[in-house]
């Protein structure tokens, strides 16, 4: 008897996801890179990431120095097997550094979207192309 892969429901995604954006209102880098595999993949406006180390030094650290308490707001969300689309709001103030600018105390709100693979069953995401207007953000807090 062939086994049967059941896909996950649009609940189980949203709450994934939405657990993850929350663990970037932190600064507990740990918990967001809890959510990437080891060999995660990211595609970023900036370039492609690499594995964890690079996630973290390249992404996740240059974030919640720069934006501590960001908030990931979901606009829209769909899914099939293994792979998630959600467009966003990206909302916070520049309270640390980031791309060489000192704290400014601007409010940021930047519109993304972003496409996961995800594996509910080790609630890690392996891969993800996130785009975002990176121009807009150094914009808005005096960069460019």
């Amino acid at each position: 008897m062939q086994a049967v892969e059941m896909q996950a429901s649009p609940d189980d995604v949203r709450a994934f996801v939405q657990e993850y954006f929350d663990a970037w209102k932190g600064t507990d880098e740990q918990k967001i890179l809890a959510y990437y595999s080891d060999d995660v993949v990211l595609h970023l406006p900036t370039g492609t990431l690499e594995g964890k180390a690079a996630v973290r030094d390249n992404f996740v650290r240059p974030f919640i120095a720069g934006f501590p308490g960001n908030v990931h707001a979901i606009r829209n969300l769909a899914h099939a097997k293994n792979l998630v689309a959600v467009e966003w709001n990206f909302e916070a103030v520049h309270k640390g550094p980031f791309a060489n600018v000192a704290a400014t105390g601007k409010q940021v709100q930047v519109p993304g979207c972003s496409f996961y693979e995800y594996n509910l069953g080790t609630r890690t995401i392996p891969a993800g192309r996130i785009y975002f207007d990176l121009a807009t953000l150094l914009r808005q807090i005096g960069a460019a």
